[in-house]
């Protein structure tokens, strides 16, 4: 029964299966093709004509320039009053356009090793061999980056002449001169990079360095369905460079390699764990019930990804960084609306690598090493003779302050002196220790269980392309030992980026990518490990592993448990374009994405679920998501007007199904574990669920002049997730952007010496939202039994009136270079109301509901950015240069529609977050407090004044409170303290955020950090608000036990009682539990050193790159827990709540790396 249905739903059919071996054939076999001599550097390279025309041989060179790589190396005047060729509209090989050419003189042309063409004349050849004279010089030389590498592909001109190569991938280039004198100049170019001259004189061999041009608007950012240059965009775009990407830590993801990086985007990590959810929020909260994520598109292709479980299901944790060529953040609706229901959150495009055209392959591999460092030591736990004392002690407290024994101290104390201790003449030292409570063991289980992890991550590539193809080709392996002993996870990828022009009308493109992860989570074991009492022994005498009843763990039991995910993930897009007339181009593309996921869990008795039985569970899902998109595009340049067009249309749909089995009491653990060995199968489900959206969209963008600039988009979305009176909703933007630095009152000044780039921009558009499960808008009637009789009842009420929540967004923009550049920067502004905020609202009970999914409020950021980058040295060996960004944002509540007067998160036991109609999101609400009874004078005097002033005192008045307890204010002097003294106590979200970093680089030795901030929030600390609560028979730690008044003098100590069972009202949610978390990380800092090209020159080795890595060295705050960044849920309206589990704290990670680039 389990292999049928292992087999059923874990596997891929045989069709599918056979399906991938005939695409992979197919692919590997266009590969192969693609890597044979590269066509743009022979001379059967492929020229096309595109009319009939009768040309000039400079005319002719340069065609053969335009469409390959070729320059041309030739005596000036060679080719004066020489007759026209007539050229008839087609394809022509290099070599035989040069004959038909060169056919009505007598010359020679021949093919260089250096990416030249050499003509010369016969006549001319025949003479110098007669005299033996060389009529032509030769100059050589290398070309080299900022960063000492060698840079291929330079554009290297005799001035005044038409004489020019290109630099080879070594950055060697020969240059031929006809005729030297003083003055004669060579002219080095190359994109990104400023212009040199260089006079040669004397020089046989020059060596130049390119110097990186700090104003490079012309650069090319992603936006929504295309491209823009920089200088052209009119939305709020942040960038992160491939530089960005290659310096971020070994252990990043694509997501928190943001932190810090760019103004306006908050990155929390919810932990440390390689398996934890990241939260990326783009200027605030757009919304009460979704996950507030931004939009990922890779490569065009749109991602559903969840950040409320780090499971495998997440697309984004497969995705290799090594893989990524940039990421583009679009903020604002100018840069979003084009992707209407989905951009509310914003949009983060990711677009990966590719081959160039004319380019010989290139081999890179890169392979890490990394270990991870956390000491659990700083938690401080009680050994065994401190762990007994505070047990006794608290024991003890717990019965005497409560008058009687409770499940957590019966198993330390004697309960049959309890009865007589309410007279005067007992005390505590009548509560005798029973004999055998504990044990003689002094175990250390963080150091018995856990270890410094290693991880080991191997990257190939092989890029490059002939003159009509290109491709990207990749693979890469992942394996990281988890933190917690024999815990893995190892991650197999792939991917192929494959584009190949069919004709001069039809190009074709194909992207693949594949993964597989496989996880053996221990992780979860790092909470039980801090509660593990340290007097339990790890081993019999005999070897096996101690157990003191089913219901005490012992963590190598818990060890032998299995924890297993398998995922497999499968995307794959082809499109084809069409350019029908010059400008105007027809696009066609398809998506489909397949990943299936499994899950297996099964628990031993003792293990750390404390349940009486062992049980197993297994879960499986399967999803599939695909689209089909259709644009047309036309662009057109007339004088001094430049006009974009885009028309799109856009169908996805997204399936999934689910199935899992739940079992428990098996005979055994090791043998007999199957389901169908299990005593009782307790649950077996099988679930489905899809979902659809057609959208049509149009963008239109004008440019005047080069200085004024107009952009407008619509789309309209339709999604299955409405009824049929609320499917589709209208999403506009417009935008106007001047480019000021481009006037005559700043070209014609001298403030232009100063002023290198100033524009200004404006938006204003309104975006959408989704956030609502697939069948919210229906009720759900499923089967039951009645009175012994088959029935149907609903089982949700569905709501047919739940519209589109809509987010209204208004910004302003000036960016800015100063000093030709050497300054430059962005400050922001921007306003954004979202409505119609869907959220669950309370209903009649007589409905048989306690709630229906309705748009229930609006809310409103307001925010300011800020980034700016100096570069503080720029010269021809040396780059420093520093970078900050800043980012201020304010969400409130505006409107609550109905009856719901006030929402609370979360909505059944403390801490709060309450949001209600005026008041800002991430608010703590709970009880203030004055001090602790009698812990200092302040705190006495502050307690008898206010009794002795209003009668009231302002506390919990019961007969429980002792020195040393906490005293809370009572807020509406009722005399008692309750939930209508809970007032607003700080709040989880900070009032500024941001980052910044350092860069170095001196020839090949590179230095580069990256600091993270945030300041002016409170974070909870949940370690000691649930040890007051409840200390359990569980381990403590000497930070908060050890320091409380059960082991202290009151006067001295820092926390209240605390005692198995709980004490007094000391744990009531208040300002005593909440601390500031401001605080400034350094979250990575990288060293790397490239070996000299010179070093390399006799091998195919053509670079290699050595780095050193370390990630969080270091962190600047008061916060007194383990770690003040993180998030304790990511969903939602508590997506700013900062609550401090203690589980896994960020820990130190040091990485060695090689890069290595083969030719």
């Amino acid at each position: 029964m389990k292999k049928n249905i292992t087999n059923r739903l874990l596997f891929p059919k045989r069709s599918f299966l056979i399906l991938i071996m005939k695409t992979f054939i197919f692919l590997f076999s266009m590969f192969v093709f693609s890597l044979s001599p590269k066509n743009g550097f022979s001379q059967n390279a492929k020229i096309t004509i595109k009319d009939n025309q009768v040309v000039s041989v400079d005319e002719v060179f340069k065609m053969i320039k335009n469409q390959t790589d070729y320059a041309f190396i030739y005596r000036t005047g060679l080719f004066d009053n020489y007759p026209k060729t007539t050229l008839k509209k087609g394809i022509i090989e290099v070599g035989e356009l040069l004959e038909m050419t060169l056919s009505k003189g007598d010359f020679d042309y021949k093919f260089s090793n250096e990416n030249t063409i050499v003509i010369s004349s016969k006549e001319s050849k025949s003479l110098a061999s007669k005299n033996n004279e060389a009529l032509q010089e030769t100059v050589s030389g290398s070309v080299i980056d900022e960063n000492g590498v060698p840079l291929a592909g330079v554009s290297v001109l005799v001035k005044n002449t038409k004489t020019g190569v290109y630099t080879d991938y070594d950055g060697n280039f020969v240059v031929k001169l006809n005729g030297k004198n003083e003055n004669t100049t060579l002219i080095f170019s190359y994109m990104g990079y400023e212009k040199i001259e260089v006079v040669i004189g004397s020089k046989q061999f020059i060596n130049v360095k390119m110097i990186p041009n700090l104003d490079d608007l012309d650069e090319v950012v992603v936006i929504g369905y295309g491209t823009s240059k920089v200088r052209d965009a009119t939305g709020s775009i942040a960038r992160i460079t491939s530089e960005d990407i290659d310096n971020a830590p070994m252990e990043a993801t694509i997501e928190s390699s943001l932190q810090g990086k760019a103004a306006g985007v908050s990155v929390q990590m919810q932990s440390a764990s390689p398996t934890s959810p990241t939260s990326v929020i783009i200027r605030g909260q757009s919304s009460l019930s979704g996950d507030n994520q931004p939009l990922w598109v890779i490569d065009g292709v749109p991602q559903y990804t969840t950040a409320t479980s780090g499971d495998v299901y997440n697309s984004l944790n497969n995705l290799n960084m090594d893989d990524i060529k940039s990421i583009d953040i679009l903020k604002d609706a100018s840069a979003t609306a084009v992707y209407g229901s989905r951009a509310a959150n914003g949009v983060v495009l990711v677009t990966t690598k590719k081959g160039k055209h004319n380019s010989e392959p290139i081999i890179e591999l890169t392979s890490r090493v990394g270990q991870t460092i956390m000491d659990f030591n700083d938690y401080q736990l009680f050994e065994t003779d401190a762990y007994k004392n505070f047990t006794i002690a608290a024991s003890k407290e717990s019965v005497i302050s409560n008058g009687h024994f409770n499940y957590f101290v019966e198993p330390y104390l004697d309960e049959s002196a309890f009865f007589n201790l309410n007279t005067s003449e007992y005390d505590a030292s009548d509560l005798q220790v029973l004999p055998g409570a504990f044990y003689d063991s002094n175990t250390n289980w963080q150091d018995e269980m856990t270890q410094n992890p290693l991880a080991m991550q191997y990257n190939f590539s092989i890029r490059g392309g002939s003159e009509a193809n290109t491709y990207f080709i990749s693979f890469n392996y992942n394996d990281r030992d988890g933190i917690v002993k024999s815990g893995q996870s190892e991650v197999y990828g792939g991917r192929m980026n494959f584009d190949t022009k069919i004709s001069d009308k039809f190009t074709f493109g194909l992207n693949i990518n594949a993964s597989s992860r496989t996880t053996d989570n221990k992780d979860s074991m790092l909470t039980s490990l801090k509660h593990t009492r340290p007097d339990l022994p790890p081993f019999n005498d005999d070897g096996s592993i101690f157990t003191a009843d089913i219901y005490t763990e012992n963590p190598y039991t818990t060890l032998l448990n299995t924890n297993s995910g398998k995922n497999f993930i499968f995307n794959a897009t082809g499109y084809l374009d069409y350019e029908i007339i010059e400008g105007l181009t027809l696009r066609g593309a398809y998506t489909n994405n397949y990943s299936d996921n499994e899950s297996l869990s099964y628990h031993r008795l003792g293990s750390s679920d404390n349940n009486p039985f062992n049980n197993r569970f297994w879960f499986s899902t399967k999803r599939t998501f695909n689209v089909l998109e259709g644009t047309l595009s036309y662009a057109k340049v007339i004088n001094k007007h430049d006009f974009n067009l885009l028309f799109g249309y856009s169908r996805e749909g997204s399936k999934s199904s689910n199935y899992s089995i739940r079992a428990e009491d098996f005979p055994d653990d090791d043998v007999l574990v199957n389901f169908s060995s299990a005593a009782d199968i307790t649950d077996v489900t099988e679930t489905g669920t899809q979902n659809a959206l057609i959208s049509q969209f149009a963008r239109f963008h004008y440019k005047f002049d080069d200085r004024y600039i107009i952009s407008g988009t619509v789309r309209r979305d339709g999604s299955s997730r409405f009824g049929e009176d609320n499917r589709f909703g209208i999403f506009p933007s417009g935008a106007f952007a001047w480019l000021i630095s481009e006037e005559n009152f700043i070209k014609d000044n001298k403030i232009k010496d100063y002023i290198s780039y100033l524009k200004l921009r404006t938006s204003l558009g309104v975006t959408g939202s989704q956030n609502l499960g697939n069948f919210d808008w229906i009720t759900i009637i499923s089967s039951t039994i009645y009175d012994d009789s088959p029935g149907l009842s609903p089982t949700t009420i569905g709501n047919p009136d739940l519209g589109w929540e809509q987010t209204q967004m208004f910004d302003l923009g000036l960016d800015f270079g100063l000093l030709n550049h050497r300054i430059s920067g962005t400050v922001g502004f921007y306003e954004k109301q979202s409505k119609d905020l869907i959220y669950d609202r309370p209903i009649a009970w007589s409905s048989s509901f306690k709630d229906v999914t309705s748009n229930v409020a609006t809310i409103s950021n307001k925010g300011f950015e800020f980034d700016i980058t100096y570069n503080i040295i720029q010269s021809t060996n040396n780059r420093l240069a520093f970078d900050f960004n800043f980012s201020k944002n304010l969400t409130k509540v505006t409107k609550i529609n109905g009856s719901l007067e006030e929402i609370y998160y979360p909505g059944s036991y403390s801490p709060y977050i309450r949001l209600v109609e005026g008041g800002e999101i991430g608010q703590w609400y709970g009880l203030e407090t004055a001090g602790r009874f009698y812990v200092n004078a302040e705190d006495t005097y502050g307690f008898v004044e206010n009794i002795a002033s209003t009668g009231q005192p302002s506390y919990f008045n019961t007969s429980t409170e002792t020195t040393g307890d906490l005293i809370f204010i009572d807020q509406n002097e009722d005399g008692q303290i309750n939930d209508e003294d809970r007032v607003n106590i700080g709040s989880s979200t900070p009032k500024g955020f941001g980052g910044f970093g350092l860069t170095y680089q001196y020839k090949g030795f590179s230095f580069n950090s990256t600091f993270s901030y945030a300041y002016g929030h409170k974070r909870f600390w949940n370690l000691p608000y649930t040890d007051v609560a409840n200390t359990r028979n569980y381990n403590q730690s000497n930070l908060i036990a050890g320091q409380s008044t059960i082991l202290n003098n009151p006067y001295d100590a820092l926390y209240p009682r605390m005692a198995p069972g709980g004490l007094g009202q000391n744990n009531k949610f208040s300002d005593f539990y909440l601390h500031d978390a401001s605080y400034v990380r350094l979250n990575a800092l990288n060293i790397g050193y490239r070996l000299p090209s010179k070093v390399l020159s006799a091998s195919a080795i053509k670079g290699i790159e050595l780095t050193l890595q370390a990630t969080n060295l270091f962190t600047i705050t008061k916060y007194p827990g383990f770690d003040p960044q993180g998030n304790w849920t990511t969903t939602s309206i508590g997506s700013g709540m900062s609550i401090d589990s203690s589980r896994y704290p960020s820990a130190q990670v040091y990485s060695l790396g090689v890069r290595m680039n083969i030719q």
